[in-house]
């Protein structure tokens, strides 16, 4: 009677992490971080790979050219209402050269 008992919460206690891989979006696996971040960055990876370096809140996300190469440029407000540009390499995640 016991096994069961443990066997059922054991059950309960790990299907919340099944469901939790349903809800993320097509093209990031369960276990991604920005360290593992796809490339070419595309402008929604470029915004969240600023936002979680910068600590900040993205305004915008444009796209230029810098030396014949499309970068992407980043606004950002941080607390206290300072705004940043960064730019960001979509073949690298870097900052342009």
């Amino acid at each position: 009677m016991q096994f069961i008992r443990y066997l059922t919460i054991s059950l309960l206690l790990t299907l919340p992490i099944f469901s939790q891989a349903n809800h993320l979006a097509d093209d990031i696996e369960p276990g991604d971080g920005v360290n593992e971040i796809q490339l070419p960055l595309t402008k929604q990876s470029a915004a969240e790979l600023i936002r979680v370096e910068s600590n900040g809140k993205i305004l915008s996300v444009d796209e230029q050219m810098h030396k014949g190469k499309k970068i992407f440029k980043i606004k950002v407000i941080h607390d206290g209402g300072k705004i940043q540009y960064y730019r960001l390499d979509p073949t690298t995640a870097h900052p342009p050269h």
